[in-house]
């Protein structure tokens, strides 16, 4: 299990380098954003390292290489999947030496803090999107959908922002300052929790379709 993680991480040493380029550009790019800079990048930086390793198994026929191994097949599954947490840790250290560098050496970009409250988003949207993307990855392999990706990846950021932008124009209506009541009422500590719950039961459900389309395809 840990060598397949590793294995990951080795394959993809240029990219996770490259990541803090990106949150340079995502610092710049997103000078309006507010606290939202942090969980935006930390998912891209996430989804962009699992995809980039999805894609280099592809094509380096790593299934059936593992596959040929004595490796459970549920291993292999699972071995992605805690992947993701490996890179929301190098995603998030990233991020903090680069706002951390900006803030020492001066420069005039408006960069924020990581916060408890980023985190739970980018921790719900990486959850989402990955829960949502390898199902289909285990299933029909990297090239046939990497369309999805892309319509994966704008869904998520324009759906959440149209979510948002709808709660705020209806936030007089009377189901709205329910849910606005609610969160008011609860602690971020609390918050956090009841979305690691949701993200746990997303991922959870996404591992077993997963490992259930795995292990019936024919590599």
């Amino acid at each position: 299990m840990y060598n397949l993680i590793l294995k990951d991480i080795l394959i993809q040493k240029k990219i996770i380098l490259l990541s803090f380029a990106y949150i340079v550009f995502f610092a710049i790019a997103m000078q309006g954003a507010g606290m939202v800079m942090y969980p935006t990048a930390l998912t891209a930086i996430t989804y962009m390292l699992v995809l980039t390793s999805c894609a280099y198994d592809e094509k380096n026929k790593a299934d059936v290489m593992l596959n040929s191994l004595p490796l459970k097949r549920a291993n292999i599954v699972l071995a992605k999947y805690l992947s993701i947490i490996v890179y929301i840790v190098i995603g998030t250290v990233a991020y903090w030496l680069i706002t951390t560098l900006i803030a020492l050496i001066g420069l005039p970009v408006k960069v924020h803090p990581i916060s408890l409250e980023g985190l739970a988003g980018g921790l719900f949207a990486i959850g989402l999107i990955n829960g949502v993307f390898l199902p289909f990855y285990f299933k029909f392999g990297y090239i046939k959908i990497k369309f999805l990706n892309l319509i994966l990846f704008f869904l998520l950021f324009f759906g959440l922002t149209g979510v948002v932008n709808f709660l705020y124009v209806n936030r007089e209506v009377g189901w709205v300052q329910s849910i606005t009541v609610f969160f008011n009422s609860q602690t971020d500590i609390q918050i956090f929790t009841t979305i690691m719950v949701v993200i746990l039961i997303t991922l959870v459900v996404s591992f077993v379709l997963s490992l259930k389309v795995y292990q019936n395809r024919d590599l």
